[in-house]
């Protein structure tokens, strides 16, 4: 293969790894998502449900609103802090606007 390919040939372990997915009947070499873990938008319905917790609860968790709406935590604290701008002071969420 190095005489046909020159440097760009790939190494046996690839191509073993290639062999066996081909073998389960994949055709495409590219990664599976994981399973576990849904691909979900922010949706302007989404901000509102997390504002609503908020303004009901200023001592929510940023946990509590993931277990409840069931979403990441990740997707919790974008919503939080760069839509909502809220931040967290003590033990409270308080507006951005109102912490200037």
């Amino acid at each position: 293969m190095k005489a046909v390919h020159g440097e760009y040939n790939l190494c046996r372990s690839s191509i073993v790894e290639w062999h066996k997915i081909f073998l389960e009947g994949n055709e495409l070499l590219e990664e599976d998502a994981q399973p576990r873990q849904v691909h979900r938008v922010i949706t302007p319905e989404m901000i509102s449900e997390v504002n609503a917790l908020v303004l009901d609860n200023h001592r929510i968790t940023l946990d509590e609103i993931h277990r409840l709406l069931r979403i990441s935590m990740g997707t919790v604290y974008t919503i939080m802090h760069q839509h909502l701008k809220f931040r967290k002071i003590y033990t409270q969420w308080i507006p951005h606007l109102l912490t200037s």
